[in-house]
């Protein structure tokens, strides 16, 4: 079409519109439609025609072909006009509410994207449409996980579709959140309603002992676990619950008996060892207890989990008894992870240690160890010079018995390796072998032993099929087990998902091939091998030790050798820290929540100042430090923190009365009643019936 006759085209439909005829002026402008760029301000006029005319669908059908041509161009700005217009236009027409929202979430816009969700999902509901709203309610969790309100509308729509396991996965998360925040009657509900969709799940019944613990209900919680055993008593999950509180009460022989018949269903199981041993620790047992640790320490480190190593023998260091066998443990891990710091705090306590139990000989050694770290301390020279005068050692025997124990060392290391080599190629691992006897080469190059032993190796190399290499490390590490008693026993019963708990001390075949320094080879085998600890989430044990060296030295007890290992621990934390990225907000809020729960309040506040850095996290990491602050007797700041919560989120919702309800209770804190009443006042005239806010006012009402 010529310019000339589309311009007689506008003409004649703009004459039309002032002579109110609509409906021709829109088949005159559909002259006009090329399916170009000039497209768009004729679609708008047409648009608006529909709209005059009350047509809406065919006025939303034109502004939406608008919409979806600025998105395909990337004008999202003006892509979103549109479509926020075509709402105003038509507020059921849901198709631009979901492209609208999704908008949003690709541009960032988070609380915009949330609440067009809200709007499409209530949508759907009303139009009965169960399985689209499931799915936005979905998404909406996705973008909000700590909004509570939609995972509690999606359990209840996950329960009428029949989805039993996720209806009780999103009330148990609803559940857990309350309890938190100490609403523990609302968790009640929610728990007492997802025991009735399923009786025996693990996880509910875990937060139902909670939620006794919470309530100071010990019995209902004992009588809950008894119930499940009743009708399994070789449950493992309840063992757990009812060995804890049997621990948690004091009552040390009735857990140790529990822990034990854990361990006697499941020998691998680690976390049942782990808690016999605080069970020893508590008895003041200690040599007992770094028995039980000792080989789980050592499978730790051949897993490269140095850190949880220490972090078990920082249990034992949690006992008012320095423990040489636990002291010289850590000294040689923080010597294979070359930790001159922590080795200076360890070396330290052990000559203290040493100097009481009258081992010269150790401390001579331990002296020369910290000359050798730290050449410029005159104090290490001086020690060592009156130690060794002291036990008439010369410098030549003393050099020659070094020399001595470094040369039966390599000995050691020699014999077991030569030993190992002609098992691999015992089972027809003859490259392993060989690419083990190198790396020996390298580190003993004067050895002929060693040099004659590869030599034999490369003359018998054999060519073996690489699916045959898993079944034969195997084999080997049979053998291993028998002739070096140093690995955990593979049990066949067990498949490689058993244990969900964390590191399960079962040892695969690519840990023979780490172990070894050989070239690792993936197999399907190998690619669906359980994962082990996840330090951002399996704190605990750590925490536990931090928290016990804390308290004593807040009871004003702590002698120099507890302060040293409070150093030790410190320590542990900064590697800790060093393991979560900074940025994984979601492993520093749950740091944050466990720092809380163990009263370590300026390390909670900490964690979740930095989870603040994510919008999703903001609000609930603020209400934490609020907590924190209130738990330090800092109301000021605790109010402060609040107010910062209350700006986040929207007026006249539950959240928002929830917060106000939270200021109230501080300014009573602050002996403001008058404030605190005003507050309540308005939570009363939103609900009359919130939490215990009836007798608040009758009380301060009273008082004023």
């Amino acid at each position: 079409m010529n310019r000339k006759e589309r311009a007689r085209i506008e003409v004649q439909a703009e004459k039309l519109i002032k002579r109110s005829k609509l409906q021709e002026a829109i088949l005159e402008y559909r002259k006009l439609l090329s399916g170009d760029d000039q497209d768009l301000p004729v679609r708008n006029i047409m648009g608006d025609l529909f709209v005059r005319l009350g047509q809406k669908r065919e006025a939303v059908a034109e502004f939406q072909k608008i919409a979806d041509f600025y998105q395909d161009k990337g004008l999202y700005s003006k892509s979103i006009a549109i479509l926020k217009r075509i709402n105003r236009i038509d507020p059921n027409y849901l198709e631009s509410v979901a492209q609208l929202a999704q908008l949003y979430e690709n541009q960032g816009f988070t609380s915009e994207a949330k609440s067009e969700y809200g709007k499409l999902a209530q949508a759907l509901e009303r139009q009965k449409k169960s399985n689209e709203a499931v799915e936005v309610y979905e998404r909406l969790i996705k973008l909000s996980p700590q909004d509570m309100t939609s995972r509690t509308t999606l359990a209840e729509m996950y329960q009428k579709a029949g989805k039993t396991d996720d209806a009780v996965e999103e009330y148990n998360t609803v559940a857990e959140y309350k309890m938190r925040r100490n609403e523990l009657k609302g968790a009640r509900t929610l728990l007492e309603t997802a025991k009735k969709l399923k009786e025996d799940y693990p996880r509910t019944l875990t937060n139902l002992i909670d939620l006794f613990k919470h309530e100071d209900k010990k019995k209902e919680a004992l009588d809950l676990v008894n119930e499940i055993l009743n009708k399994d008593k070789d449950n493992i999950k309840a063992l757990y619950l009812l060995g804890n509180l049997h621990f948690e009460d004091g009552n040390l022989k009735e857990a140790e008996e529990i822990f034990s018949k854990i361990i006697s269903l499941r020998p691998k199981e680690v976390e049942a060892r782990i808690k016999i041993g605080k069970i020893h620790i508590q008895k003041n047992e200690l040599d007992e207890a770094f028995e039980i640790y000792d080989p789980l320490v050592d499978t730790l480190v051949r897993k490269q989990k140095e850190d949880k190593a220490v972090g078990l023998l920082g249990l034992i260091l949690t006992a008012k008894k320095a423990h040489l066998p636990t002291l010289e443990k850590l000294m040689l891990l923080y010597q294979a992870m070359d930790q001159p710091k922590s080795l200076k705090i360890i070396y330290e306590v052990l000559l203290e240690q040493y100097q009481k139990n009258n081992l010269r000989e150790k401390m001579l050694s331990v002296l020369k160890e910290l000359i050798d770290l730290f050449p410029e301390n005159e104090k290490y020279y001086q020690e060592f010079r009156n130690l060794k005068e002291e036990l008439g050692i010369s410098d030549e025997e003393l050099d020659a018995e070094q020399a001595s124990v470094r040369l039966d060392e390599a000995k050691d290391i020699i014999e077991t390796s030569l030993s190992k080599a002609d098992l691999y190629v015992e089972q027809g691992l003859v490259r392993n072998a060989k690419r083990m006897l190198e790396n020996l080469v390298m580190r003993f190059p004067d050895e002929p032993k060693v040099a004659k032993k590869l030599e034999q190796v490369k003359a018998r190399a054999a060519k073996i099929k690489a699916k045959d290499i898993v079944s034969k490390l195997e084999n080997v590490q049979k053998k291993e087990t028998e002739i070096f008693d140093h690995l955990p026993s593979i049990d066949s019963s067990d498949s490689p998902r058993t244990s969900k708990r964390g590191y399960d001390g079962r040892l695969t075949a690519a840990d023979i091939i780490a172990e070894t320094d050989l070239i690792p080879i993936i197999t399907e085998l190998e690619e669906k091998e359980t994962k082990f600890y996840d330090l951002s989430s399996a704190i605990n044990d750590e925490l536990e030790a931090i928290t016990a060296v804390f308290n004593y030295q807040m009871r004003g007890d702590t002698a120099h050798v507890e302060k040293a290992l409070t150093d030790i621990v410190a320590d542990f934390r900064r590697a800790l820290d060093e393991k979560v990225d900074r940025e994984d907000y979601d492993s520093h809020y749950n740091l944050g929540i466990a720092f809380m729960e163990q009263g370590l309040y300026d390390e909670a506040i900490e964690e979740c100042k930095l989870a603040a850095n994510d919008k999703k996290l903001r609000i609930d990491s603020y209400s934490m430090i609020s907590h924190c602050y209130r738990q330090k007797k800092d109301f000021k700041q605790a109010m402060k923190w609040l107010e910062d919560t209350e700006k986040l989120v929207q007026a006249d919702s539950s959240q928002f009365f929830a917060l106000q309800y939270e200021k109230a209770s501080l300014y009573e804190n602050l002996k403001e009643q008058s404030q605190a009443l005003k507050l309540y006042r308005k939570i009363a005239n939103w609900d009359a019936e919130y939490r215990d806010v009836s007798e608040k006012l009758k009380t301060l009402e009273g008082q004023i």
